[in-house]
């Protein structure tokens, strides 16, 4: 029997495709979404246990909102996600659950969906990011020449293309496994150059922008420190702005402030549930 009931499945799909949608209009999730999620996560469990006179769909429930909750609180303090993703993952964990049976033949289906989640959104943030690059083109452009070019870089990318050959030119002449192993980790180092350069490049140039401080909401990134005159007013923070500190903004007077503006990584969870509860454990047949 799956953990949150048909109908339990079926609100937590709902509730998602609602949050992708506020995510990608407005890039948050309202609290009413992710509370109402909640607690109607904990109401399913102790329905499904009185109903069926097993208490422990009650306990595996709340062992799901554990997880959750340490999944969740560490990706906001690391500056991953905002706080509607991780009050999200905690909700979901919650209706999901953690059944300990699982733990004898198996991987419990919440570690499954977490692990769907890592991987759908990394491809899902590599896509957004190609797109926000396609989309402005020239400005990216321009930046990536612009970084490429640069003293530091140029010696780095030289030192990456100089070790690159050396372990090509060791392999063909060794033909050794190991030589084989150094030269895939030298084309893991050589992608991955390139792949920071260009994430970072999309962060900085196509993912901020000045917004009025009306417009601040609990959670934005904000850029840079915020002066006014030569006294430093807020500092930036991973786990984003707070009410208060937007009320200190509007007490100085400040009227505009550069924010970077996170990719609504909502559609991910969506995608993710949904590969949970087709595929199951699809671990299984590597294991």
């Amino acid at each position: 029997m799956i953990t949150p009931g048909y109908i339990g499945l079926a609100v937590g799909f709902l509730a998602l495709i609602a949050a992708s949608i506020f995510d990608i209009k407005t890039r948050e999730v309202p609290d009413w979404l992710n509370y109402g999620l909640f607690a109607f996560s904990l109401a399913n469990a102790v329905i499904l246990s009185i109903y069926h006179n097993y208490s422990h769909i009650l306990l595996e429930s709340l062992a799901g909102f554990g997880v959750g909750l340490a999944f969740g609180l560490l990706m906001f303090y690391t500056g991953q996600w905002g706080g509607g993703d991780a009050k999200l993952i905690i909700a979901l964990s919650a209706l999901i659950g953690l059944s300990f049976s699982e733990f004898r033949n198996n991987i419990p289906l919440i570690f499954i969906f977490i692990i769907n989640l890592l991987l759908v959104g990394a491809v899902y943030g590599l896509g957004f990011s190609m797109y926000k690059a396609f989309t402005n083109y020239h400005v990216f452009n321009e930046a990536a020449k612009n970084k490429l070019r640069s003293r530091s870089m140029l010696i780095v990318r030289g030192i990456i293309f100089v070790l690159s050959i050396a372990a090509f030119i060791f392999f063909l002449v060794s033909r050794s496994i190991e030589s084989g192993v150094l030269f895939g980790m030298m084309v893991c180092l050589f992608f991955f150059f390139y792949l920071w350069v260009f994430v970072s490049i999309v962060e900085k140039i196509c993912m901020i922008k000045k917004v009025n401080v009306n417009k601040l909401t609990e959670g934005d990134w904000i850029v840079g420190d915020v002066m006014k005159g030569k006294k430093v007013i807020l500092k930036p923070s991973k786990i984003g702005v707070t009410l208060k500190e937007i009320a200190l903004l509007k007490k100085n007077k400040i009227k505009e402030i550069t924010i970077k503006v996170g990719i609504p990584f909502v559609p991910s969870f969506l995608i993710a549930y949904f590969l949970t509860f087709l595929l199951g454990n699809w671990l299984f047949f590597f294991l």
